[in-house]
């Protein structure tokens, strides 16, 4: 015969081991969804060369150049941004004078990549903290009214888990203190808010060694490809 006593214990230790065996679970499916690795993340890999990326110096510098000389004589003029090569050039940064993992405010971050599509933009990367989570971020660049730029940055994944409110929290302290230390320009504080609240701005932009200011004033996606206008928006005093 059972004493009552007893059975209380059992019925206490067995309602524990349930309860652990919840938490075990739920936990191993959280470490699997937080370490997941999206289908699209493919990191190319450096070059290792010593040598400026040839996209840079054959292509965007050129262009911009030239479209800078229009702009002076106020003619608008085109970038077109293809994705294969801007990634290659992201990660070829050491030449440009910046090396991968980068760590702001403590947090560790490298092998990135970006997607284009036809409405949106995706960075990937790994962040490092104790083991690598491999964090996704979500946006549809537009112009809106008055050619105002809106970023929206819709979603933040870290593996299969949503964290926007999280990153934003972190993203907003990082963004604050690397904006105080570059500069009081107003550009900079504007586009800390748009990053962190989704908050439409002026997307006028300085070009010191020419002394004037240009306004990005279109910007249209493909597939793996993506087009920016630039107007001329005033010279710099």
């Amino acid at each position: 015969m059972i004493r009552p006593g007893k059975s209380k214990r059992r019925v206490f230790f067995s309602v524990i081991c349930v309860l652990v065996c919840i938490i075990v679970v739920l936990l191993t499916i959280f470490f699997v969804l937080l370490t997941h690795t999206p289908s699209n993340y493919h990191p190319v890999q450096a070059s290792h060369s010593e040598e400026v990326n040839t996209y840079l110096t054959h292509e965007l510098a050129p262009g911009f150049h030239n479209g800078i000389d229009g702009i002076k004589a106020n003619e608008p003029f085109e970038i077109v941004i293809q994705e294969e090569k801007l990634n290659q050039l992201i990660v070829d940064g050491v030449s440009l004078g910046w090396g991968w993992p980068i760590t702001l405010n403590g947090v560790t971050f490298h092998a990135p990549m970006i997607h284009i599509t036809g409405d949106s933009l995706t960075l990937i990367g790994k962040v490092d903290v104790g083991i690598p989570i491999i964090v996704t971020v979500f946006g549809r660049p537009r112009l809106v009214d008055k050619g105002l730029l809106e970023l929206n940055l819709e979603k933040v994944k870290a593996g299969a888990v949503n964290i926007t409110g999280l990153a934003r929290s972190i993203g907003g302290n990082i963004m604050a203190s690397e904006v105080t230390n570059l500069a009081e320009d107003q550009w900079l504080k504007d586009l800390s808010d748009a990053f962190l609240h989704n908050t439409p701005y002026d997307p006028v932009f300085p070009v010191p060694p020419s002394k004037v200011y240009i306004r990005l004033s279109r910007v249209e996606s493909s597939d793996q490809r993506m087009v920016l206008r630039f107007e001329p928006a005033g010279e710099m005093k």
